[in-house]
């Protein structure tokens, strides 16, 4: 096969490898465009309303505040987002999931009888499991604004 360039040079392809090789770039490049779009998602509203109301929980915690209230209001939450990320199969939110509700729940308990080397210990379980989920699967858009990745 013949071409011709600008100058009016021929150049022969050899069994059209530049040509397959030109498909297989563009066909490449689409799909990692295609992946790169699906990437980073907006949180649904209800998503957005889970991790609000549980910072809000551990903000009040932090501070002392109706600490066995705020942890069975968080324990009581985690299911709805294990059940969103179960969806999603990834095997580190489901982690993350059971783990910050049982500390929450651990927490809780722990409140109830007045033990506060509970809480903490039920706390860091929280902490931890909040972590190891947001360090994989959000993304920082702004200083308020976070998409599931």
């Amino acid at each position: 096969m013949k071409t011709s360039c600008s100058g009016g040079t021929q150049i022969k392809f050899a069994r059209n490898i530049p040509v397959k090789f030109t498909r297989f770039l563009l066909a490449a490049s689409l799909v990692a465009a295609i992946s790169l779009s699906f990437a980073s998602e907006d949180a649904p509203p209800e998503h957005k309303k889970w991790m609000k109301d549980l910072g809000s929980a551990m903000g009040q915690i932090r501070k002392g505040v109706e600490v066995e209230k705020n942890a069975a209001q968080m324990a009581a939450i985690m299911p709805e987002v294990t059940a969103f990320w179960a969806k999603r199969t990834s095997d580190v939110a489901a982690k993350s999931c059971t783990d910050s509700e049982n500390g929450a729940k651990q927490a809780a308990a722990a409140a109830k009888a007045g033990d506060a080397a509970g809480v903490t210990a039920g706390m860091k379980l929280v902490g931890a499991g909040c972590k190891a989920c947001h360090d994989v699967h959000r993304e920082k858009i702004s200083d308020t604004e976070y998409k599931i990745k």
